[in-house]
């Protein structure tokens, strides 16, 4: 395949240069123009359901393209296979001659369903198992682009698995993040809480006898509600043990191949995050790009959709 040139260093247009506008503007201006966009990928998508040796399932919608590399994209915190920065990353990867696997996370997207017990960010065994299960399918080479939460997972799927994984924004430092969500703007506690919410209401509809929401829906920031999930649904004692399970910052991703793309106005990852990480991995640090936007004009891909294109034929090839 053709190598894609990589893209000049990014550079917002002047009304998107404050982080909080940039964020909400690419969240939602371009969802419209994303669908109409990507409407021949999603068409031709092919929906799978990937058993793990633990049992779980987790659903992927793949585009195929015979004798090309495959891209694992692999979605942020209560986001989804179509939501529309995932569609517009697939549809620039696939146009750049990729194959694309849009991998949802447990519980994620309208699969609330396929598995009995909560999704929680520590569940990294299925997804590694997920992601080998996609490089075991073809005989090319296999890559990962994550988003945000997405981000952390693929880091930790290419610590597991020796893949190169391009992290977008991702969520380093669990805490710092979830603080930054409550005592920043509104708009990100509401957003999250309201996504989350829905979320959990959607596992109990689907195991009404197993699950009872109620308290949580009275919690109104994120990290009183995680302190509640925390401490009903996962085996970790304190959330403080529950961060630490999917903490990245410092030596812990030492040997693991990867690119960072991160910008220093995320309004929800800290840039701290991002200091005195191994040498095996590439630190592109943007000034202006708000959390996982880079829109360069409303109706094109993205500058980190070429940049992907770019760099995964380089690490691929």
């Amino acid at each position: 395949m053709d190598r894609p040139d990589p893209p000049a260093p990014y550079q917002p247009p002047w009304w998107l240069k404050n982080g909080h506008v940039h964020t909400v503007f690419s969240s939602r201006a371009r969802a419209h123009w994303i669908a109409k966009h990507t409407a021949p990928l999603q068409q031709s998508s092919e929906r799978m359901i990937l058993t793990t040796a633990s049992g779980a399932r987790l659903e992927a919608w793949v585009n195929a393209q015979v004798g090309r590399p495959t891209v694992v994209l692999i979605h942020g915190w209560l986001g989804h296979a179509g939501s529309s920065y995932m569609l517009s990353a697939a549809a620039s990867l696939s146009q750049a001659g990729y194959s694309v696997v849009r991998l949802n996370l447990r519980d994620h997207g309208e699969t609330a369903h396929l598995n009995e017990a909560l999704f929680h960010s520590a569940r990294i065994d299925e997804v590694v198992d997920a992601v080998v299960q996609i490089k075991q399918s073809t005989d090319q080479n296999v890559g990962l682009l994550g988003f945000s939460l997405g981000g952390n997972f693929s880091l930790r799927v290419a610590k597991a698995t020796g893949l190169h994984a391009i992290a977008v924004c991702p969520a380093m430092d669990p805490a710092a993040t979830s603080l930054a969500i409550d005592d920043g703007l509104a708009i990100y506690r509401w957003f999250f809480l309201r996504k989350w919410r829905r979320a959990l209401l959607a596992k109990q509809a689907a195991f009404p006898d197993i699950y009872d929401f109620g308290p949580a829906m009275q919690l109104n920031r994120v990290t009183s509600l995680t302190e509640l999930f925390v401490r009903e649904h996962t085996p970790y004692p304190n959330v403080a043990d529950y961060f630490q399970r999917y903490t990245l910052t410092g030596p812990v991703l030492r040997d693991t191949p990867g690119t960072i793309v991160f910008a220093e106005d995320d309004p929800v990852i800290p840039p701290s995050g991002f200091e005195g990480l191994p040498d095996s991995l590439e630190l592109i640090r943007v000034p202006r790009g708000g959390h996982c936007a880079f829109v360069t004009q409303p109706h094109k891909p993205t500058w980190v959709d070429h940049f992907a294109a770019a760099r995964l034929a380089e690490v691929l090839s």
